[in-house]
């Protein structure tokens, strides 16, 4: 699968669950590659923002509704692998969540370290998590965002 996103729910007890989905690249993500494969101003895409938000992602989506910002899930600056002549590029990150339970139904890939709640904010990708990351306090979510270039 290309472009995949492996979700993983890190109990507090050790348990860890895995799911794998693709993403679907916006059309802000397509004119920001572009854009920024030409003009060296332009922001790096490294962030990542989750949202309970169940509602399928189109190309034309501008936003994460319902972004989560609170108990440990705000948006997380991911690290960045790849190896050299490849075209994959992977950007992972992890959150420890505090609250008293949530359930994660989209991520986005995203410019902005944190929701500027304009267009200044593009989106690159997004993903329906499926099956749910359904966090308990104490669990860990980890993400791997995988994009082929």
């Amino acid at each position: 699968m290309n472009n995949k996103v492996i979700v993983r729910v890190i109990r507090a007890n050790g348990q860890v669950e895995e799911s794998v989905q693709p993403n679907l690249r916006l059309n802000n993500g397509i004119n920001w590659q572009v854009n920024h494969m030409f003009n060296a101003s332009i922001e790096a895409c490294k962030n990542i923002a989750v949202t309970a938000n169940a509602v399928a992602p189109s190309a034309t989506s501008l936003d994460l509704p319902g972004e989560l910002a609170a108990d440990g899930l705000s948006r997380q600056t991911a690290t960045f692998s790849h190896t050299a002549d490849q075209s994959l590029a992977t950007l992972s990150t992890e959150w420890k969540y505090t609250g008293a339970g949530v359930t994660i139904a989209k991520a986005a890939l995203v410019t902005a370290a944190v929701d500027l709640g304009t267009s200044a904010d593009t989106h690159f990708a997004m993903t329906l998590v499926t099956p749910n990351a359904i966090l308990d306090s104490n669990d860990s979510l980890a993400i791997d965002w995988g994009i082929n270039v």
